[in-house]
């Protein structure tokens, strides 16, 4: 399926100091009557969860609200996109709802999203 590019007007990398990154969970964990735990693996890929931010002025905030909504369908559409560490190509999806902060009394934004680096 082809993505959406992220869009070239909005910045390429979030900010530094609030950027997450958590690897998926690809494991099957079953309790024993005695003894550790059995442990397999449930599958050979899964879901990276990251959370990023990035400071937008009002107008990459309108230009991210039009993306959004319109590009990818309020986060139904994957988008491509570098990861911001690794520098690797990757298609991603915004997994709820972005948050809106104003900076500056409104003349910059914060804009937080929690992201899904599909396999």
């Amino acid at each position: 399926m082809p993505t959406t590019p992220w869009p070239a007007s909005l910045p390429q990398r979030p900010r530094a100091d609030d950027f997450a990154e958590t690897p998926p969970n690809l494991l099957v964990r079953s309790t024993t009557d005695t003894g550790p735990a059995k442990v397999r693996r449930r599958t050979t890929a899964g879901v990276t969860k990251m959370r990023a931010s990035f400071r937008l002025t009002a107008a990459q905030l309108d230009a991210f609200r039009s993306f959004y909504a319109v590009d990818i369908g309020h986060g139904a559409l994957p988008s491509s996109w570098t990861h911001p560490v690794t520098g690797a190509a990757g298609t991603y999806r915004i997994a709820k709802p972005p948050t809106y902060a104003a900076i500056a009394a409104g003349v910059a934004w914060l804009v937080t999203l929690e992201l899904e680096l599909l396999p």
